[in-house]
């Protein structure tokens, strides 16, 4: 059955926003109970190769670079003055949103495993970068907004045609599952458990197709 609202005129957003998307039904479903800037804020800071160390490295992840909760990139650090465009920075046991087309399940928790050596981390400013109020890991956020109920909203939620995207208010009124808080520090260890097999298992894979690239050039 298909859905509608009505909204008057003094329901707009600010500017008088008139797209439908921005009033669809399911989009504020989330409201209600806690939500998730009850426990994380998103950060923005900005980096550029103005503003970059000269001797740092940077580990630059792209939208492509996050899927289903966990980072995976074959790209090699550059040196700060490579960085390009404003990116984030970005840190160990932040998680981070693409805001753009929502359906590809761009959700991450950054690992401390990512990067090594003094790297630095930073994202495209396509990425909400979201990080705890306080010391307790938010990593429980990642199944949280990969949910069949989280994906609703933030689908509902993403304008335009070319380049869909929502906005942060919309990731800010998520609502959390009572079930989830309630195993908040059992859900973000098995998450942190889970992201580092992978990146174990990342480590290994590139050892070994390196192996067999060095044993190519040597014969």
């Amino acid at each position: 059955m298909a859905e509608h609202a009505v909204v008057t005129v003094g329901e707009l957003d600010a500017g008088l926003v008139m797209t439908p998307e921005r009033y669809d039904p399911r989009r504020r479903r989330a409201g209600g109970g806690p939500s998730l800037r009850d426990v994380a804020v998103a950060v923005s800071e900005p980096v550029s190769s103005r503003t970059a160390h000269a001797d740092r490295s940077y580990l630059v992840l792209d939208t492509s670079d996050a899927r289903e909760g966990v980072v995976l990139t074959r790209k090699p650090p550059v040196p700060g003055a490579e960085i390009g465009s404003g990116k984030k920075r970005v840190q160990a046991g932040d998680v981070i949103v693409s805001r753009l087309r929502p359906y590809l399940r761009q959700v991450a928790l950054v690992d401390a495993g990512l990067a090594a050596d003094g790297v630095e981390i930073v994202c495209s400013t396509e990425f909400f970068v979201l990080r705890g109020l306080d010391e307790a890991s938010i990593a429980f956020l990642v199944p949280v907004l990969l949910s069949a109920a989280a994906q609703e909203v933030l689908g509902a939620a993403q304008e335009g045609g070319h380049h869909p995207r929502f906005n942060l208010a919309t990731l800010e009124a998520v609502g959390l599952p009572a079930d989830a808080l309630a195993r908040r520090d059992e859900l973000s260890r098995e998450v942190e458990r889970a992201v580092g097999q992978a990146r174990a298992a990342e480590l290994t894979l590139r050892a070994l197709v390196g192996e067999l690239d060095r044993g190519e050039a040597a014969g």
